[in-house]
C-alpha cells in the first residue's frame, strides 16, 4: 500500500496528513465534482468550495497582517460570498486602498482567494490653510495622518475630528475643518479650516451709557477669531459694571462664510439716585440724611458720591469719586482711582464708644493683572480728636494698605459660582504729643459660592485678622452684628485685634427681584491667645433679598446663641453679607 505525505496550510498552523492512496484519490474525485459558485465584480466564476489559500496583492506599504486581520474568510474554511463581500468592505474600511477587488485561482486542490488593493498614494506633503488662531505645527502634532506615509480615508476622518475638537477645546466655537483635498499630480494633501472671524461689534440698548464704556471691556476685537471663552468674560465684565440688568449677546452671519457679526443687547438699569430722608437707627438714634450716589456718571462709568447725615450721636460727611479706567493711556486698561474724603463728629464706628472728630481722607490706585487677579494700593491719612467729654489724647493716624484679590465669581452683587479671595495688609503710624507708634494688620477674607440644584446656591465665608499692639480703635476688628454675627445689637458687639468671623448661607432665588436666604454665622473678636471656639458668638436665622439696581436690599432676622426666636433681632442693609 502507498502512503502519501501532503502538508496543507489550515489558519495558519500546518498540519501533517498521511493518507492512503484510496482515500486521497476519493477526496480529489469529491473535491473535483463538487464546485461552488462565486461573484465577482464582473462575472460569475466557477470555484472549488474549499479554500485552501489568501493572498493578498497591490498592498506595497501596507503589511499583510493589517489586511489579514480584517478579513474574515480564512484557510480550510468553505468559500461564502457573503464573507468574501465583506472582506471587501473590510479591507476598505481600512482607509488604505482605493479600490480592492476579488480573484479567484485553483490551488492545492481547492481555491486560493486572491485581494486585489490599489492603495492610496503615499503623502508627499501637508498643508494647512485658514488657520490663524491655532499653529500649523499644533495641528500637524495632533493628526495620525502625515508625510511619507500612505493616505488613509479613516485616519484622515478622525484627524478633522481632532482638528475640530481642539478648536473648540480652545473656545473657538465657530471653527471648523470645510475641506480637504488631494492633489493627484504631486500627492500633496490641503486641509481648509474656516474660524470665523469677527467682522464688526455693536451695541444695542444702551441710551445713557456710552459705546466706549462699554466696548473697552471686551477682549474681542474686530478681526479676532471668535473665542466664546474670551467673550464669555466679556460678557461678565459688562454685567459686572453694574448698569444692565440684562447682557444679551447675538451671533449673525457676516458678509462672507468665514465672517460674523456681533451685536450686544444691553437693557439699562438706574445706575443714579437722589436719596433724602430720616428714621432712627440701631446706632444713630434719631438721623435725618441727604444722599447723592453716580455710579455712571454722564455715562461714562466713573462714581460720585455725596453723603451728609446728621442725627443723635452722629454727624458725617462724605465724598467720593471713582474712575476704574484713570488715565488708560499712561497706565494702561483697567487702572482704577478712588478718592474718599470724610469728616465725621460723634461715634463714626460701629463698635466705637469714644465721642470723636475724624477728619480725613485716602487715595486708592487698582490694576487688574487679569480677569481674576487684582491688586490695590491704598493711602490714607486722618486726624482725630476727642468731642465733647471725650478725653482721650489726639492723634494723626498715617497709613499705606496693599491688597491683592482672585475673584472667579460669576455676577458680583448676587453671585451663583466662584470664589472670592483676597489678602488685606495695612501699616500704620499713629502720631501723639506723648508718643509716636506703628502698627500692622493682615486680613484674609475667604468667599465660596456653589451652586446646588436651579436657582440655589450654598454660600460660605471665612474672614480672619490679626493686628499689631497700638492698633487705633478705629482700625480694630468687631463681632457681632448685620455684617458678621448676625442676633446681637451693637452693645453686644466684641472688639479685638484679633479675630475669625464664619458664614453659611443657602439662598433661594424665587425670582430676579426676590430671593430667600438661611443662614448661621459663629465668630469671635479678642486681643490676645489663641482661638477659643467656646467663646464664640453664634447666630441663625432667615432672611430676604430684594435685587434693585443699587444691589441687593438685605434684611435678615438673627437669633443669637440661648435665645428663644421671639428674642432675634432684625437686620437693614444693602448688599450681600459677603
Amino acid at each position: 500500500m502507498v502512503m502519501l505525505k501532503c502538508e496543507i496550510q489550515l489558519g495558519g498552523f500546518k498540519k501533517m496528513f498521511k493518507i492512503k492512496h484510496w482515500l486521497w484519490c476519493f477526496i480529489t474525485i469529491i473535491l473535483l465534482t463538487s464546485p461552488t459558485w462565486a461573484i465577482t465584480e464582473e462575472n460569475t466564476v466557477e470555484v472549488a468550495p474549499l479554500i485552501t489559500a489568501v493572498e493578498f496583492r497591490g498592498n506595497f506599504n501596507v503589511p499583510d497582517k493589517i489586511v489579514s486581520d480584517a478579513i474574515f474568510s480564512r484557510v480550510g474554511e468553505s468559500l461564502s460570498q457573503t464573507k468574501v463581500r465583506t472582506d471587501i468592505k473590510s479591507i476598505y474600511s481600512l482607509g488604505y486602498f482605493k479600490d480592492v477587488t476579488v480573484a479567484f485561482e485553483k490551488y492545492f486542490y481547492g481555491t486560493k482567494v486572491v485581494y486585489m488593493c490599489v492603495e492610496n498614494p503615499a503623502i508627499a506633503g501637508i498643508s494647512i490653510e485658514g488657520n490663524s488662531a491655532i499653529p500649523t505645527t499644533q495641528i500637524l502634532a495632533i493628526m495620525r495622518t502625515a508625510t511619507k506615509k500612505v493616505l488613509n480615508f479613516r485616519f484622515l476622518q478622525e484627524d478633522i475630528k481632532a482638528i475640530n475638537q481642539l478648536y473648540q477645546d480652545k473656545g473657538y466655537s465657530m471653527a471648523h475643518v470645510i475641506d480637504t483635498s488631494m492633489d493627484e499630480t504631486n500627492n500633496h494633501l490641503t486641509i481648509k479650516i474656516l474660524e470665523g472671524k469677527v467682522e464688526s461689534i455693536a451695541i444695542e440698548g444702551n441710551e445713557l451709557t456710552q459705546n466706549y464704556v462699554i466696548m473697552r471691556e471686551i477682549d474681542t476685537k474686530v478681526g479676532d477669531v471668535f473665542n466664546e471663552q474670551v467673550f464669555a468674560k466679556d460678557l461678565r465684565r459688562v454685567y459686572n459694571l453694574g448698569f444692565f440688568s440684562e447682557v444679551i449677546p447675538n451671533v449673525q452671519p457676516g458678509s462672507t462664510m468665514d465672517k460674523i457679526i456681533v451685536v450686544l443687547n444691553v437693557k439699562e438699569t438706574r445706575s443714579n439716585t437722589v436719596n433724602f430722608g430720616g428714621g432712627y437707627g440701631e446706632r444713630e438714634g434719631m438721623f435725618g440724611f441727604i444722599d447723592l450716589s453716580i455710579n455712571n456718571l454722564f455715562g461714562t462709568a466713573r462714581g460720585l458720591l455725596i453723603r451728609g447725615q446728621a442725627g443723635q450721636q452722629l454727624q458725617t460727611y462724605q465724598f467720593k469719586y471713582t474712575d476704574p479706567w484713570f488715565i488708560p493711556e499712561r497706565l494702561g486698561a483697567r487702572t482704577a482711582f478712588s478718592f474718599k474724603r470724610w469728616y465725621t463728629i460723634g461715634q463714626e464706628l460701629y463698635i466705637s464708644t469714644q465721642n470723636e472728630t475724624s477728619n480725613g481722607g485716602e487715595i486708592s490706585f487698582g490694576k487688574s493683572l487679569s480677569d481674576e487677579l487684582k491688586t490695590s494700593l491704598t493711602m490714607g491719612i486722618e486726624r482725630v480728636e476727642p468731642y465733647q467729654t471725650a478725653t482721650f489724647e489726639p492723634y494723626d493716624s498715617n497709613t499705606i494698605g496693599f491688597s491683592v484679590s482672585y475673584d472667579t465669581r460669576d455676577f458680583w452683587l448676587n453671585p451663583s459660582s466662584g470664589v472670592m479671595y483676597s489678602l488685606a495688609l495695612k501699616q500704620g503710624w499713629k502720631n501723639a504729643v506723648s508718643a509716636n507708634t506703628t502698627f500692622f494688620k493682615a486680613t484674609p477674607d475667604l468667599n465660596w459660592f456653589f451652586p446646588i440644584i436651579k436657582n440655589q446656591v450654598l454660600a460660605l465665608h471665612l474672614g480672619l485678622g490679626a493686628a499689631t499692639t497700638y492698633v487705633p480703635i478705629s482700625e480694630l476688628y468687631w463681632c457681632g452684628g448685620a455684617n458678621s454675627v448676625r442676633g446681637y445689637s451693637p452693645s453686644e458687639t466684641r472688639i479685638g485685634r484679633l479675630k475669625i468671623i464664619g458664614n453659611i448661607e443657602y439662598r433661594l432665588n424665587f425670582n430676579d427681584t426676590f430671593q430667600g436666604v438661611f443662614f448661621v454665622d459663629f465668630g469671635d473678636a479678642w486681643d490676645t491667645g489663641g482661638i477659643t471656639t467656646s467663646r464664640f458668638m453664634t447666630g441663625w436665622g432667615p432672611g430676604v433679598r430684594l435685587n434693585t439696581p443699587l444691589g441687593p436690599i438685605r434684611l435678615d432676622y438673627g437669633v443669637g446663641a440661648g435665645r428663644t426666636f421671639s428674642e432675634g433681632i432684625i437686620h437693614f442693609s444693602i448688599g450681600q453679607a459677603f
